[in-house]
């Protein structure tokens, strides 16, 4: 179990990690994309991973799919009153290093034949 602060903590100190507003929850970008939100009220974060990487979260009762189509491509709650620190800091490493990988993958050119 972590505290509110303790995981906005983790989420604003990521590496040009930008904090805004999507919707009435605040969102931790990079590079314009969002890696996570945080629901203070509810006391979760949501994390973007890969199917497979979500499964493999999952085995961990703190984490669970969004209840939607956005868990079907990986987006995935982290409860804060159920997860231990060090699994937290894994997941939000990963959704970080996800969006990071992306961003690149579209910056490079397939080579000419």
């Amino acid at each position: 179990m972590i505290d509110v602060e303790k995981a906005y903590e983790v989420l604003v100190n990521m590496p040009n990690a930008k904090e805004e507003a999507h919707f009435d929850k605040p969102a931790y970008k990079i590079k314009g994309k969002i890696f996570a939100t945080f629901n203070i009220e509810n006391k979760w974060v949501t994390l973007k991973f890969t199917p497979e990487q979500q499964t493999m979260f999952c085995e961990d009762d703190a984490f669970y799919p969004v209840p939607n189509k956005w868990g079907q491509l990986g987006w995935t709650h982290v409860s804060l009153d159920k997860v231990r620190l060090t699994a937290f800091v894994e997941g939000v490493n990963t959704s970080y290093e996800n969006i990071v990988a992306m961003k690149t993958k579209k910056r490079v050119e397939k080579p000419t034949q």
